[in-house]
């Protein structure tokens, strides 16, 4: 394993670079969770995971999963396209697991149903291959009209949240730019984080959004027991294999954006199909933080979230499994 290159390059002839190193970097803080190895059989290139990421083994062979499908779809070749198309498979298999936990569920368990959004009105956390699925949507399902309306509606949202925290970013007077009508208008490619979201209770979630002190309990991890689990910490382990290997083979800025300020800001640039997100996605591609300003509230070390996606405390070697 080596280090991070002394330098990057300084000009971008376009976002799609062909044939990048692969490696595996150390994280700021030192530690590595994924390991190249070659597979016996083939000779081919895969991922192993040497540090468990969750508590869980099942989580932690999801994560892998996630990784190995993010390393062999950027090996060859790496693009905003290809990305875009990485967001999209993750937020189908998320789909496709989250519907088979949902199907062993007794009838009437879940609360969720349509026109009800309480969910709605909060920070939503996305990584840069989601933002720029979504982008590539945007682009092929609205006119130039709806699209400036649109970055309008998200630039001032950017405004009116800039100072806030992930907490303070819960209100009812915030709703999500992407909601119109009580309904996501991004269904299609929702988030991951919107896809492992199933509530037991609507009330409860009513509650959590007007609420303070219930909201403040739910932040807290005293609020157990008005979602589902299993969905939550499903799109926790697919969304960190994602992280960990653009981040760790190679060496781009996986950390968690705001989903607004993130489409925000790949909305300023052309809307051109062909060069998906402009210099923005081609500076983050060559691995610089190009996305950085599009980082919000991060929520990720808040008690409930962290119970919820079951994820393992930091130790200086990996822990033993069973």
């Amino acid at each position: 394993m080596t280090g991070r290159s002394a330098g990057r390059p300084k000009h971008r002839k376009n976002s799609s670079t062909a044939g990048p190193a692969v490696r595996v970097e150390r994280r700021s803080d030192g530690r590595v969770h994924l390991a190249l190895a070659r597979d016996p059989a083939t000779g081919r290139a895969r991922l192993d995971l040497v540090r468990p990421v969750f508590l869980e083994d099942w989580q932690n062979r999801l994560t892998l999963a996630a990784a190995n499908t993010a390393f062999a779809s950027l090996a060859a070749k790496r693009s905003a396209a290809r990305a875009a198309e990485l967001g999209r498979a993750a937020m189908d298999s998320t789909s496709t697991l989250v519907g088979g936990i949902l199907a062993r569920a007794p009838v009437g368990a879940v609360a969720c149903r349509s026109g009800c959004d309480h969910c709605c009105y909060q920070s939503v956390g996305v990584t840069p291959t989601e933002a720029l699925t979504i982008l590539a949507h945007l682009l092929e399902t609205r006119d130039p009209e709806a699209l400036e309306a649109l970055r309008t509606r998200l630039v001032a949202f950017r405004d009116k949240t800039r100072d806030l925290d992930s907490r303070q970013r819960v209100s009812p007077d915030l709703p999500c730019p992407f909601l119109e009508q009580h309904a996501c208008s991004i269904y299609p490619v929702r988030p991951l984080s919107c896809r492992g979201m199933n509530s037991l209770d609507a009330e409860v979630c009513e509650r959590k959004l007007n609420d303070p002190e219930t909201r403040e309990a739910a932040f807290d991890g005293k609020l157990a027991g008005h979602v589902l689990i299993e969905p939550i910490r499903a799109f926790h382990a697919i969304s960190a294999g994602l992280q960990l290997a653009l981040a760790e083979c190679f060496g781009l800025d996986m950390r968690p954006l705001d989903l607004a300020w993130a489409l925000e800001l790949l909305l300023r640039e052309p809307k051109d199909e062909e060069r998906l997100g402009g210099e923005v996605a081609a500076g983050w591609l060559a691995g610089e933080p190009a996305l950085a300003q599009a980082r919000g509230g991060d929520a990720s070390q808040d008690a409930g979230r962290v119970g919820l996606a079951g994820a393992a405390r930091s130790s200086p070697e990996p822990q033993a499994r069973s």
